[in-house]
């Protein structure tokens, strides 16, 4: 079985006094340091204070980064010193281990010729408007570009006037006026960074997300020319390059909080974070250090993350803050595809991110989808599958793109390793996905609509050719203008509303590194976001003020487009879309604001029935409003027993009823008025519903534009939803060899000697917990023996990119500690027999053990 892991090294503690808090590994997409570790401290200890306690209690460590905005350091532990032990310094207020972000990855195809409607994501959004008619353009704005570096000398980020862009260091006037690079070329996350002063891109994301946010290629005279009229949200703003990845790999959080630092102390008045960790609660250091900067005045857009084929609770960690914005992504209208001929249609298709290129496949090549015996299209995720028709070798093999048992790596290693020539995977929702691929395989995605026409012509002829387009041409493909099917659902693990607000991220022309051709169409949340800090410089040259994050992001999600599904007649769950798509126009020429910008109504037992809100008349003119409930599709994850949710949640018409304290209320300009909502819940019987809806106030003037908050809850007791994956079997026991490989847990009677053998086990989470223990019993009389303690986990993903299970696992050394906040040494149980138990602490409960728990006990395990 192989596996993606995060290990937890379950190490023993010198003896030290005092408690912080150990945040164990945020499981999902992240890996972590081994030995190294983020440390916060308590307000008025220092650096040298910190220094004198590690060193007092005989802790090996190095510096790798200190902060002074975030007050803390990064270190890296040469004893045997572990989280719990570094939270145990007197002064250390909070402990994380140093997680690795891996580059963001999004779909990118080639556009080519010119696209009759080139800026339609800007038509969407009202940006199109104020660049013609209000000539905003973000100038005096400076945006930081946390990512992967700009290539400055890309002419679309030129000085206005100039063909050619510069770097501060480098030239007079330029555009990029700030950078530093964190990493250098050879970072992968897990070897040393080597920091310079050249944030030059390698990898193209960061030039691809500056573009969005502020690139001009309307008036440019030298080649490398746009493929089609292309300019970003905001032109004429100032950028800082903050280079945290190499060429290739991940990249410390460590680090990102030390750019994010240099960010602010350059004076940018917004930071973009195209990235994404897994789900989280909120206390994760790049989400502290985001509020800690907002209230400082900055604002912040982050990715809510493109695991929306996981389903529910799956909203990305660094936009978490109270403040922050976490940024969903929808379709763009158009976009630019090549297409493959059959059965008379032509279907257009994206190329998997490792192909990276046009496909041009002899016309001869024989069709195959793979089949079962009733007919039905399979997933590709077995190898047995390419086989049971026979041989698949030299030929063209269909599969279903569902993602609940493997990704695009996973069945284009099968299919190449079946000898396929090619493989073209039918997307599992509307739109076309996005797919990673494998090097060397021809992949193509099509859409689901084009997926069943293409069977349905293969039953007729299966003999049909193939034919491959030489060139592109722009399609309005399925889900154009909706919210896009990769982005990411919340709630997070706190029931707050997140997402906040999307953007245009599905299908983007941006700048890509000169090295690399110049330009590109990108897909991902990576790509809504930089539209939503384009749009954060935009309001703020219209305020004619630096306004911090919270503030922007009100007004965006006060007067966002609330949108719908695609082809569908009800409205987006709040949960994914946030308030809607972001409408800048309207955040501009808005003479009325709603306070708060989000309600959290919570569960059945916390339900927050009565909310007053504060509406504002920012006008000069006395209005009056109407209010009204709309309310959006509710989600069900849970039907039956499962206890992972669904990958796709059911869409039912459940909804809350509110009423309003006056539905109509007049307003002097510049005056406020309160108003008291009354909540009541659905009614409905299905399990743990994800209800959602926006509350809409009009204004009487004609053309005046309406504000709306929108509100979340789940019906139902939220302490019963489950935690633990037992869907797929887990938590699971292995044996442990000294070199860390796992087996099977040997068949009868067997000792752990714990030098050759140790006891294993493996975990994984369909929803957030607050506080995960690991408790070791006596297996005779059930006794308490210790913790080996782990603390909040957020939600999981199923599989990584190549279709390898994500979860946790760790072996046991035997050493147990004799408390949750253990101030002596751990030590190691005697010789005997143990049971160890899982034990998750229901979200909204008190952390009374077993009544508070889920809890799961594994088979005995003796020890020598």
């Amino acid at each position: 079985m192989k596996i993606t892991s995060t290990i937890l090294s379950i190490l023993a503690a010198a003896s030290l006094v005092s408690a912080g808090k150990f945040h164990q590994v945020k499981p999902g997409k992240t890996n972590i340091v081994p030995n190294a570790y983020i440390i916060e401290y308590h307000e008025g200890f220092t650096h040298a204070d910190a220094h004198n306690g590690l060193k007092t209690h005989a802790v090996d460590y190095k510096v790798r980064n200190e902060y002074k905005i975030f007050n803390g350091a990064s270190i890296t532990v040469h004893s045997e010193h572990d989280g719990h032990a570094l939270a145990n310094v007197p002064g250390v207020k909070n402990v994380w281990h140093v997680s690795v972000y891996d580059m963001p990855k999004s779909q990118k195809v080639t556009a080519k010729a010119t696209d009759p409607a080139s800026i339609s994501d800007h038509h969407m959004t009202g940006v199109n408007v104020l660049h013609d008619k209000y000539k905003l353009t973000g100038k005096g704005i400076k945006v930081g570009v946390i990512d992967t570096g700009i290539d400055y000398n890309h002419p679309a980020f030129a000085a206005k006037g100039a063909n050619k862009g510069c770097f501060a260091r480098y030239g007079k006037n330029c555009r990029i006026a700030h950078g530093w690079d964190f990493v250098g070329d050879d970072y992968n996350g897990g070897n040393t960074p080597k920091a310079d002063a050249d944030p030059m891109d390698c990898a193209g994301h960061g030039s691809h997300v500056a573009g969005i946010i502020g690139g001009n290629a309307l008036d440019i005279k030298v080649s490398p020319k746009p493929p089609q009229p292309f300019v970003g949200v905001a032109p004429e703003v100032t950028f800082g390059a903050y280079r945290i990845f190499g060429c290739k790999g991940g990249t410390g959080d460590d680090v990102i909080l030390a750019a994010m630092e240099l960010a602010f102390n350059d004076g940018m008045d917004v930071i973009n974070m195209s990235l994404g960790g897994g789900s989280a609660y909120k206390e994760n250091p790049t989400a502290a250090l985001a509020e800690t900067l907002i209230a400082r005045g900055m604002s912040l857009a982050a990715a809510a993350g493109n695991d929306g084929a996981n389903g529910v609770w799956m909203v990305s960690d660094s936009g978490l803050g109270d403040h922050a914005t976490s940024v969903a992504s929808f379709d763009n209208l158009y976009v630019w595809y090549q297409t493959l001929g059959y059965g008379g249609k032509q279907m257009p298709f994206s190329v998997s991110d490792t192909w990276g290129k046009q496909i041009h496949l002899d016309n001869t090549l024989p069709l195959v989808p793979l089949l079962d015996k009733s007919g039905k299209i399979l997933d590709g995720c077995d190898p047995a599958q390419y086989t049971a028709n026979g041989s698949v070798k030299g030929k063209i093999v269909v599969a279903l793109g569902d993602v609940t048992r493997c990704k695009s790596g996973g069945r284009g290693a099968n299919a190449q390793k079946a000898g396929a020539a090619a493989m073209v995977v039918i997307s599992d929702d509307a739109g076309i996905d996005a797919l990673g691929g494998v090097p060397g395989l021809p992949m193509a995605s099509i859409s689901n609509a084009d997926g069943l026409a293409l069977l349905a012509a293969y039953a007729k002829n299966p003999k049909a050719p193939v034919t491959w387009s030489k060139e592109q041409i722009p399609v309005q493909i399925d889900n154009a203008g909706a919210p896009s099917g990769y982005s990411s659902f919340g709630l997070d693990g706190d029931l707050r509303s997140k997402p906040d607000v999307g953007a245009p991220g599905g299908n983007i022309l941006s700048t890509y590194p000169l090295a690399l051709g110049g330009y590109t169409v990108m897909s991902g949340t990576s790509m809504a976001t930089p539209y939503i800090a384009g749009s954060h410089a935009l309001y703020m040259q219209a305020k004619h003020a630096k306004l911090n994050g919270a503030v922007v992001r009100q007004a965006f999600k006060n007067t966002a487009t609330i949108s719908k599904n695609y082809k569908s007649k009800t409205f987006t769950s709040a949960a994914k879309q946030g308030a809607g798509l972001v409408n800048v126009l309207n955040a501009v020429l808005a003479e009325a604001s709603i306070t708060p910008d989000h309600i959290d109504l919570l569960d059945s037992v916390n339900f927050h029935k009565t909310v007053q809100i504060t509406l504002k008349n920012t006008g000069k003119h006395t209005e009056t409003f109407t209010l009204k409930n709309v309310p959006a599709d509710g989600l069900i994850s849970y039907q039956g027993n499962n206890t992972w949710p669904l990958a796709n949640p059911v869409i039912e018409a459940t909804s809350a009823s509110v009423t309003f304290s006056q539905n109509k209320v007049k307003i002097p300009g510049g005056k406020s008025a309160k108003i008291t909502l009354h909540f009541k819940e659905p009614k409905t019987k299905s399990l743990f519903p994800m209800y959602s809806g926006f509350v809409v106030a009009t204004p009487k003037t004609k053309g005046a534009v309406a504000v709306h908050v929108p509100y979340t809850g789940i019906k139902g007791d939220i302490r019963k939803v489950p935690i633990m994956d037992t869907d797929h079997g887990f938590p699971m026991a292995f044996l442990a060899d000294n070199n860390g490989q796992l087996s099977d847990v040997p068949k009868g009677a067997f000792t752990y000697d714990l030098v050759k053998s140790f006891p294993a086990y493996a975990a994984r989470f369909g929803s957030h917990t607050p506080n995960a223990e690991i408790r070791v019993h006596n297996a005779k009389d059930d006794s308490l023996v210790g913790f080996l303690n782990w603390g909040p986990n957020g939600r999981m993903p199923l599989a990584d990119e190549d279709g390898n299970p994500v979860l946790i696992q760790f072996p046991w050394n035997g050493k147990v500690q004799a408390s949750m906040n253990a101030t002596a040494p751990s030590v190691t149980v005697p010789a005997g027999t143990y049971t160890v138990v899982f034990a998750q602490q229901h979200k909204f409960s008190k952390g009374v053990y077993p009544h508070d728990f889920e809890i799961f006990k594994m088979k005995p395990v003796t020890i020598a």
